[in-house]
């Protein structure tokens, strides 16, 4: 499954805790797998998608107060973070 390209106004930790995803950070390819970590800074344009069969689980840390804005929208706190 594809994510959507989206911005964060604070820096957000990843943490794979299972399975294995894709992260394109403005324009780079990470791939995280169970036990690899990935910070992206506030502002970078990020999409994770899960092309694999298996679930992918993660941590994901983001800081009291950070929303995420998709393309000229207004900023909103994820459905995850309320």
């Amino acid at each position: 499954m594809a994510g959507s390209p989206h911005r964060l106004t604070r820096e957000e930790t990843f943490v794979a805790l299972e399975g294995s995803a894709v992260v394109e950070v403005d324009g780079q390819r990470h791939e995280l797998a169970a036990g690899s970590a990935l910070v992206v800074a506030a502002g970078q344009t990020l999409a994770l998608s899960n092309t694999a069969s298996r679930p992918f689980r993660a941590l994901a840390v983001l800081p009291v107060g950070g929303q995420a804005v998709i393309g000229d929208g207004p900023a909103f706190t994820p459905p995850w973070a309320a």
